[in-house]
């Protein structure tokens, strides 16, 4: 079973291409070399490149998961003695707030529930009644539940008040429209193993030249995650710690992929897995947890039809080489779910649906 093929319907590590896994299967090599720094520079360019925010933006690089950057730009980026306002409406912006407080850094939450998007009016009036306040820290695509938040709306209200944004791009880069360089967004953070097609293990923040210039000579809050540091140095073709030399490898050809597909051209075959997925999911009697507006194309939070149990559908779907997801939390005991991104066609979504069917009528079958 170990080396069956799966279909990853999690929102994340996500199927990749065989040309993505065979990079991998670079000889050893020596991260202080100029072979690595050759693939690292290439990686980096590529990224700015591919958004079209070349000279306005750089690349960062981190060796670690989505929220090793995340923690990186909230640590890095908030001056002592100011304030961060966290949007807070799923598990990664609450956990945006407990990486501020870890870091000592005062955050103000604004809350909402799981399936309801920040609005732009509220953002003004937090800000307007914490002038501490320097930087809104919010989760663009909410895996949570599948809620796409309203990031340019969140953008133009901080910059109308002066303030900075810093985006949770994580599962949302390349696979939902996002306009990096809208202004009032000064950091946008993403990582390779979600709608890059790529390898976990690297993740990279995304921020504008002015603010990591701005960053110099400050008093870091971490060691590892110093967004300055790690500028600086990857700036003078360097790494400051030991990268994934052979996850780099594999980043930079998923990064060749993505400009072969195009991005708009990858946010658009999503839609279209979405569109298959759910039309054929409420044929089957599924209904969507997000409201229809607030709705990711990546992924989608079905409830549990009545007498259906996540495990034993779980179990069921993974007999048939797909593995679905549970709910977080409380969510979990009554809806679970789907994600479409990756290599995956509206061809694969059609078939995944059908793989739900013969679980209905098997699982109807026990009862």
């Amino acid at each position: 079973m170990a080396d069956r093929e799966w279909i990853l319907l999690n929102p994340g590590p996500a199927n990749t291409s065989s040309r993505v896994r065979q990079a991998l299967l670079t000889p050893d090599l020596c991260h202080r070399e100029p072979e690595f720094f050759e693939v690292m520079r290439e990686c980096r360019r590529r990224l700015v490149e591919v958004l079209g925010v070349a000279g306005a933006f750089d690349a960062v690089l981190f060796t670690g998961s989505g929220t090793a950057a995340v923690e990186a730009a909230l640590a890095s980026v908030v001056e002592p003695e100011r304030g961060l306002l966290v949007v807070n409406n799923g598990v990664y912006g609450d956990r945006m707030l407990r990486i501020a407080r870890a870091h000592g850094i005062p955050a103000e939450p604004l809350t909402y529930d799981f399936t309801t998007p920040v609005t732009a009016a509220d953002v003004t009036r937090a800000l307007r009644a914490h002038p501490e306040i320097s930087h809104v820290a919010v989760v663009h695509h909410e895996t949570t539940t599948g809620l796409l938040n309203p990031v340019e709306a969140v953008a133009d209200a901080a910059a109308a008040e002066g303030r900075h944004v810093i985006v949770d791009a994580m599962s949302s880069l390349f696979g939902e429209p996002l306009d990096v360089s809208r202004e009032g967004i000064d950091v946008v953070t993403a990582s390779a193993n979600k709608c890059l097609q790529g390898i976990p293990g690297i993740s990279f923040v995304l921020a504008r030249r002015t603010a990591l210039a701005a960053l110099k000579g400050r008093p870091p809050r971490s060691v590892y995650l110093d967004l300055h540091n790690h500028w600086a140095t990857q700036e003078q073709d360097n790494t400051p710690f030991t990268p994934a030399v052979q996850v780099l490898h594999a980043m930079r050809e998923a990064l060749v992929e993505l400009g072969e597909e195009g991005v708009a051209a990858r946010i658009a075959r999503y839609a279209e897995n979405a569109r298959v997925l759910r039309r054929g999911m409420a044929a089957l009697g599924f209904s969507i947890l997000v409201p229809e507006g607030a709705r990711s194309s990546i992924l989608t939070t079905f409830r549990l039809t009545p007498g259906l149990a996540y495990e034993p559908l779980h179990d069921a779907m993974k007999r048939r080489g797909y593995v679905i997801y549970a709910g977080q939390g409380d969510i979990r005991t009554y809806a679970f779910r789907v994600a479409n991104m990756g290599t995956l066609t509206p061809k694969d979504m059609a078939a995944v649906v059908d793989a739900f069917a013969a679980c209905l009528e098997e699982l109807a079958g026990r009862r």
